[in-house]
């Protein structure tokens, strides 16, 4: 692969369980037969990965039973109350119960798409596009009018607007759950006002206005994380261990958006697979998707169609790249991921379908 994951982990062969504090990271290690519940749904898990920050080592990580975990740590109100947010029922999101996974149908709607080639720019064949995204299974349309690909240059907003309004207006008529895609204030405005009911900003709520505004829409608002801008975002991204600092950041957003009145039955995650990270820390980002059940809201997850598939593989082209998509929607199913964004979305609901019957075959 030819990357460096810059990551200092280490496992401890014997589990020592420092102080609990704000530095240490829970993951639940999922398995169909597991006596605890991941966010009130539908994988399990008995044991904890206790994530501590060393100043010698990196991040230490010690594998233990939740019996065992319990019985050792010295703060168990803190610890109880880490493992509550892993553990408790998510609140419908978006009208959707959360006690099984939803399918976002990914509609871009600009002419540098790195996944589409531009086909959906005519608002005609946008709006047939997520009809049948919808007929085949997807819970949300997700309507973008600015490419967040690497290197993408930026665009107006009054650019943007023009690509997603036809079709989010021709979508919310007839009733289909539509997101916008988009970092921006004003663009989320004029986006709600025209029916959709979800905001996904890949900003992360850092930019001018935007939390006024998802505070305004009242609606629902997925945070997503991205190192740096889509033009700057590959240069050499680096983390000392990837989930653990993003899921930091997401934290933070989290409490900031909370802090300005949005509920937490409102918010939902999104670790921003491809935004910022070099191959290995994408991977690392998909074996550990669980430690996100940590924030207490919902999760949703993107890897559909991105580069990382075709730089493990053999170069494939984005159209080729159908099979590796599905690998990783499974992975992020058995982690508890409540929302996959795809682009294939017949496809993954088949997969999917399979994965579920395989645990409850073993359950």
């Amino acid at each position: 692969m030819g990357e460096k994951g810059n990551s200092k982990l280490v496992y401890k062969a014997t589990p020592e369980v420092p102080p609990f504090s704000q530095l240490t990271w829970l993951r639940p290690v999922v398995t169909p037969l597991g006596e605890h519940q991941i966010a009130g749904g539908r994988v399990h898990f008995d044991r904890l990965d206790v994530v501590m920050l060393s100043q010698n080592s990196g991040y230490v990580v010690a594998r233990m039973h939740f019996d065992e975990f319990m019985a050792s740590v010295d703060d168990r109100n803190l610890a109880s109350t880490a493992l509550d947010k892993i553990m408790v029922s998510r609140p419908d999101f978006a009208g959707l119960e959360m006690s099984r996974s939803h399918l976002m149908g990914v509609l871009n709607v600009t002419p540098d798409s790195f996944s589409d080639g531009g086909i959906n720019v005519i608002p005609a064949k946008a709006i047939a596009s997520g009809k049948a995204m919808w007929a085949e299974g997807a819970s949300i349309i997700d309507v973008g009018g600015e490419s967040t690909r690497p290197g993408a240059a930026l665009v107006s907003r009054n650019q943007e607007l023009a690509r997603i309004l036809p079709p989010i207006t021709g979508l919310s008529r007839d009733d289909i759950r539509v997101s916008v895609d988009t970092r921006h204030a004003a663009v989320m405005e004029r986006a709600i006002g025209a029916g959709a009911t979800i905001i996904n900003d890949v900003g992360g709520l850092q930019g001018d206005g935007v939390i006024g505004s998802v505070v305004a829409s009242k609606a629902p608002v997925v945070i997503m994380h991205m190192k740096g801008t889509p033009e700057t975002m590959q240069q050499d991204p680096h983390y000392e261990f990837a989930p653990v600092e993003i899921y930091e950041f997401l934290k933070m957003r989290i409490e900031a958006a909370i802090d300005a009145g949005i509920p937490t039955s409102k918010i939902a995650v999104d670790p921003g697979f491809g935004f910022g990270k070099n191959v290995v820390h994408n991977l690392q980002l998909v074996n550990w998707l669980s430690l996100f059940q940590g924030l207490g809201v919902v999760v949703l997850f993107g890897a559909s169609r991105k580069s990382s598939i075709a730089k493990i593989s053999k170069s494939e082209p984005v159209e080729d790249r159908l099979a590796g998509s599905l690998i990783l929607a499974a992975a992020a199913w058995r982690q508890g991921v409540h929302i996959i964004r795809v682009h294939d979305v017949a496809a993954t609901a088949q997969a999917l379908a399979v994965e579920a019957a395989l645990w409850a075959a073993e359950g």
